[in-house]
């Protein structure tokens, strides 16, 4: 290995590989922490070399003073763990003396750039003459390998490549490499595995455009395509998602469907066009791509990738197909078989916590919510969703705190200001519900439910004025009479129940039950209430109507209309 003040990790590295191996080389560039010492204290024998912005140089220089047949090489961020261990023991008594083998190990990559990604990397190959790295950064050996006709065998054994945590370290490091690529194209403008490693680069640091530039290299090449076909596809898989990444869906689209000529049984290739089809709204093509890549392997190659995450978006994005095409219990069942995949299910906890609330299913929209908040990857929206489940089932308290948290994220979620002004008004805490309407209407002022109930709040607080300024309003939206003289409350009451009765026709029941509510709190009247309750009675909500029922007949007995029809309807069978 090659190192530069690893004393953080070099021990590590040695200490969970050095069962598998019989010499450790260990090339030092000019650290000046202990990290030298580290590694002779564990059996290391140590070299020093003068740094020359050349990663292949060291790693050439550490090949020179390796004496084994067979040459395994790390990063000092790497870890190998014991299962893995066993594994290139195994490896080890299958090594031919004819040392005409090299072998690719999964190189497991943590990166808070990339997340988790799996590749393969040619990391074991023959101690024999001719064998040397290649490139002034991002080394390779495989081409030099495949030129002396060593055989590149895949294998399952995994190292764990740790990598920086810290973001802005990463991005220092890529532009320090982009440097070290750019003077090697200098001097070798046509070197393709340069024009790769720059591709790489550059997307890391989102500099897409620039990387397309130079993926097209090797995609342009008549020559790669045929004698490279592995490292071609690799390159055209990257070339298609920089086109995605910069928005560029359908070039992304045509790159992949051109490659199904010759990669068809290619699982990755159908996946990405799967993906990008759907980020189209192409739902039923992405659902045909999705489904094949789903019936084809899809195997770890040069090409980077996080497989369980893959898998989870498979099922997810089908799920979301399906959704599109009216096919919900499908939908529903894929959207659960992707939970068992990676480790954050934000995009499926969402969509099947919507379902359960459409369909009335409160608990089991709770438990998907619940589950996104746990996994810490609940939105604005998951905590708007919530808190509306949990005012369902009148779960008050934890509504408003669920509802507070979504607009603490976003205060400008338009779902959680009018669910939190619905509960403040079903509180009747109507100073809180009037201010959470309001900024509501701000955003959206064609709001007809938010209109009802400032309806009724208006008329409750005795502000007569501003009731009959959202009757108008809500008049004018449905295209009926307004501004007219009223001289009393029966006839209020009459221009709400029209408008329920025009709500009916256009099925919106929900808001045309909202209107008659407000017609018979300002007038109470048989005919009023003979509409009320069947539609609350087949919206399940009667129970809680009767109690409203009862509290506004409450609050108009005595007046003109008389306690003998108060009476009659409160002992009326419901």
């Amino acid at each position: 290995m090659i190192v530069k003040n690893e004393a953080r990790n070099i021990g590590h590295c040695i200490r969970s590989v050095k069962a598998a191996i019989d010499e450790i080389i260990v090339v030092d560039t000019g650290s000046t922490d202990n990290t030298k010492e580290i590694a002779r204290q564990l059996g290391a024998k140590v070299f020093d070399f003068v740094w020359c912005d050349d990663f292949s140089a060291a790693r050439n220089e550490s090949i020179k003073h390796a004496t084994g047949d067979y040459i395994l090489w790390l990063d000092a961020d790497d870890q190998v763990d014991a299962s893995e261990v066993k594994k290139i023991r195994h490896l080890k008594r299958m090594f031919d003396s004819n040392k005409d083998k090299a072998y690719y190990l999964v190189v497991n990559s943590q990166s808070p750039v990339d997340g988790e990604t799996l590749f393969q990397q040619l990391r074991i190959f023959p101690n024999v003459n001719g064998a040397r790295f290649e490139g002034g950064i991002h080394e390779q050996i495989f081409h030099i390998l495949s030129s002396l006709s060593i055989q590149l065998v895949k294998t399952d054994v995994v190292i764990r490549h740790t990598g920086y945590h810290d973001a802005s370290v990463i991005v220092e490091k890529s532009e320090r490499n982009l440097k070290i690529i750019k003077k090697e194209l200098e001097v070798n403008p046509d070197h393709l595995i340069l024009h790769y490693n720059a591709a790489r680069t550059l997307s890391g640091i989102g500099r897409h455009a620039e990387a397309l530039d130079h993926i097209k290299r090797i995609t342009d090449d008549e020559n790669i395509k045929k004698s490279d076909k592995p490292f071609f596809l690799a390159a055209a898989l990257l070339l298609g998602k920089y086109c995605a990444d910069v928005g560029r869906y359908e070039e992304a689209v045509s790159v992949y469907r051109d490659l199904c000529k010759d990669f068809e049984d290619e699982g990755m290739l159908h996946f990405c066009l799967g993906q990008t089809l759907f980020l189209t709204k192409d739902y039923a093509g992405a659902r045909q791509a999705l489904e094949k890549s789903l019936r084809l392997p899809i195997e770890v190659s040069l090409f980077p990738v996080n497989l369980d995450g893959l898998h989870y978006y498979q099922y997810y994005a089908l799920g979301e197909c399906c959704l599109q095409a009216g096919e919900s219990d499908q939908a529903r069942e894929l959207f659960l078989k992707s939970l068992d995949f990676g480790l954050k299910h934000a995009e499926s906890l969402q969509a099947l916590g919507l379902m359960a609330l459409q369909n009335q299913q409160y608990e089991e929209a709770i438990r998907y919510y619940e589950k996104a908040i746990e996994e810490r990857i609940a939105s604005d929206l998951v905590y708007s969703n919530l808190g509306l489940s949990y005012r369902k089932l009148g779960r008050s308290v934890e509504a408003e705190a669920a509802l507070r948290k979504a607009l603490d994220l976003n205060p400008q979620r338009l779902e959680a200001l009018t669910n939190l002004g619905h509960l403040y008004h079903q509180r009747k805490e109507y100073s809180q519900a009037v201010n959470c309407f309001a900024r509501a209407l701000d955003l959206a002022p064609n709001l007809m439910d938010v209109r009802f109930a400032l309806s009724e709040i208006y008329f409750r607080l005795y502000e007569l004025e501003k009731l009959v300024q959202e009757c108008d309003v809500l008049r004018k939206g449905l295209g009926l009479p307004c501004d007219m003289t009223l001289n009393n409350f029966e006839e209020l009451s009459v221009l709400y129940e029209e408008m329920g009765g025009v709500l009916t026709e256009k099925g919106r029941d929900d808001l045309s039950l909202m209107s008659y509510r407000v017609s018979f709190l300002i007038h109470p009247t048989k005919r009023v209430l003979d509409k009320i309750i069947p539609m609350a009675r087949s919206s399940n909500i009667l129970n809680s109507y009767i109690a409203d029922i009862e509290e506004i007949l409450t609050l108009h007995a005595g007046e003109s209309q008389g306690v003998g029809f108060h009476k009659e309807v409160l002992d009326r069978p419901f």
